[in-house]
């Protein structure tokens, strides 16, 4: 059995305490089928549960990670304004390819809370560059 390359994305941006509290509020009114498929595919029980905390310092670090395990990319949303995307990944032989991979992974499990950081990205894109 051969290895597979994976790869990891997350909007990039600076976390602020308000930027935090949205996403905190966001996941908490998540539906109870969303955050049981969560659960479910990262193999999570009752006894073993990611806390909402543990999720938003997963989204914390995969926005703003910067190290030898990731890049940044520039790229586009569907209105075509442009933001940058951290990016992580390599070979896998069924464990994770980086450090930071499990974080990036989880941060963006939620199509809702991708897409609320894409929106970060963009203000923090149009505020640098």
């Amino acid at each position: 059995m051969g290895a597979d390359f994976t790869l990891a994305t997350f909007p990039y941006f600076d976390m602020t305490d308000d930027r935090r509290e949205r996403f905190r509020e966001l996941i908490v009114n998540l539906p109870a089928s969303e955050t049981d498929e969560f659960q479910d595919c990262f193999g999570l029980d009752g006894d073993e549960d990611c806390s909402l905390e543990d999720l938003l310092d997963n989204i914390e670090t995969a926005c703003s990670v910067c190290s030898r395990e990731t890049s940044t990319i520039t790229t586009y949303n569907d209105k075509g304004e442009r933001y940058e995307l951290n990016v992580t990944g390599g070979m896998s032989w069924g464990d994770d390819p980086t450090g930071v991979y499990g974080a990036f992974n989880r941060a963006a499990f939620f199509d809702s809370v991708y897409n609320l950081a894409i929106d970060f990205s963009v203000e923090y894109s149009k505020m640098y560059t």
